[in-house]
């Protein structure tokens, strides 16, 4: 906005909110879509992020709740995630391109496998086939 590149401070994602890091990432309605399918998958959807979330506090919480064995693999979700829905943001805010929740789930997890056939395995228990 103050670099005259958006013409409204709305989030693009939901507008319902004035966008800001927090909204973003955590506690907008399309996000917290995101992370509800993604976390469901495993037994986690308790997990997900309110609207009243902030990143930092919700992500330091909630790993804590996490067993030990998925915290590596949650920590990068939400690096992940954070990422995605960022690239769909600058997506939707300069191409007009416009991304369902459906198929944003479904970029993450080829990416979340693409980083399994890399080695990195931390991700699997939360992207197996059969979860």
């Amino acid at each position: 906005m103050r670099h005259g590149l958006q013409q409204s401070a709305d989030c693009v994602l939901c507008a319902q909110r004035t966008e800001a890091t927090d909204h973003l990432l955590a506690s907008c309605v399309f996000t917290r879509e995101i992370w509800h399918r993604l976390l469901a998958r495993v037994g986690f959807q308790h997990l997900c992020p309110s609207d009243e979330s902030v990143l930092l506090d919700w992500w330091q919480q909630e790993r804590m709740r996490v067993p030990e064995s998925f915290r590596r693999g949650f920590d990068s979700l939400v690096l992940l995630v954070s990422w995605e829905v960022w690239k769909k943001r600058n997506r939707r805010t300069f191409d007009s391109s416009c991304k369902t929740p459906t198929e944003l789930v479904s970029l993450i997890r080829h990416e979340a496998n693409d980083w399994i056939a890399a080695g990195f395995r931390s991700f699997a228990p939360l992207f197996t086939p059969a979860a």
